[in-house]
């Protein structure tokens, strides 16, 4: 038999009910595998869980929960042969709506054991030193951004889900001011007024739109997404641009494929990885290639510059 974790978040929004999670259990058995089911209980959990299951030589862990989770689960697969796979939950599950996952847990484990296993990139936030360091599959963001996420109340959001994320952004976008910043990109130098980065390795933000629209998760590159200017009279012309996918061809903002960027700044930038806040502060962010290998649809999916998996 194959052997597979499933980590299930209990706190997650939009869980499945606890009979299609057995419904579930019962057909991954049924199709010869041999499933340990575990649940988190704080913050963290998924990590370890996830690490575990690789030093155990398991061939799969799948998460059933959100993007945050997900996260957890990367962070500790990275570097691993062990694959990773969701039951979609959570606010958004960006990740599942990328990459074709149904959101019925029978459905989607069987992307699970019969989809395409494809190696990922991820990237890499961490401080000047390496001392603290943490893995994102699909974005991180910068400045405004990172001042939304952390300005989420985690109760809040669990109830009001993906509204919550608009609340907060029009609150932080009156109040919020862009910060002088130098920006170290591949080596180069380049110095501006930073309201807010994106530095993508998928395509989609919140599940509404996408801010890197020409990321690739296989290309050994980032794409970061540098928003200039001072205030809010400045964000507003900023979502209204990205809302109309306009926003690469406007001065103010600087599209860059890289591989490493490093931000300087008098006042550490806000930062979140994967859609949540980040609390480390990291300055540092590059990509690491084909450090994971992700469960996904058959279909042929534009997130993925390779048709085939790579050897």
């Amino acid at each position: 038999m194959q052997s597979a974790t499933v980590i299930v978040n209990p706190v997650a929004p939009n869980l499945p009910s606890r009979r299609h999670l057995r419904e579930a259990a019962y057909w991954l058995h049924s199709q010869g595998w041999q499933a340990e089911w575990a649940l988190t209980r704080s913050s963290g959990d998924a990590i370890a869980m996830a690490a575990r299951a690789a030093q155990e030589g398991r061939s799969l862990v799948v998460i059933c929960g959100g993007d945050g989770t997900l996260n957890e689960a990367a962070n500790g697969l990275a570097g691993s042969e062990t694959a990773l796979a969701v039951i979609p939950a959570g606010t958004a599950n960006v990740w599942a709506k990328e990459v074709g996952i149904p959101r019925q847990p029978i459905a989607a484990l069987e992307v699970a054991i019969r989809g395409q296993a494809r190696r990922i990139d991820l990237g890499r936030a961490s401080s000047p030193s390496g001392e603290e360091e943490r893995y994102f599959f699909m974005m991180a963001g910068l400045g405004l951004d990172g001042s939304i996420a952390a300005s989420l109340p985690v109760n809040v959001k669990r109830y009001l889900g993906a509204a919550t994320y608009g609340i907060m952004a029009i609150g932080q976008s009156l109040t919020y001011r862009g910060q002088r910043v130098k920006l170290i990109v591949d080596g180069e130098p380049l110095e501006t007024r930073l309201l807010m980065m994106v530095v993508g390795n998928t395509r989609h933000y919140a599940g509404v739109t996408q801010v890197t629209p020409r990321a690739y998760v296989d290309d050994g590159l980032l794409d970061a997404c540098i928003f200039q200017g001072r205030h809010t009279l400045d964000i507003i012309f900023h979502t209204l641009r990205v809302a109309a996918q306009a926003h690469l061809r406007a001065s103010p903002v600087l599209y860059r494929r890289v591989r490493r960027l490093e931000v300087r700044s008098e006042t550490p930038l806000p930062v979140q990885l994967d859609g949540d806040f980040y609390p480390g502060y990291p300055t540092v962010f590059e990509v690491v290639p084909a450090a994971l290998t992700m469960m996904v649809s058959q279909k042929r999916l534009p997130l993925f510059r390779h048709r085939t998996p790579r050897p």
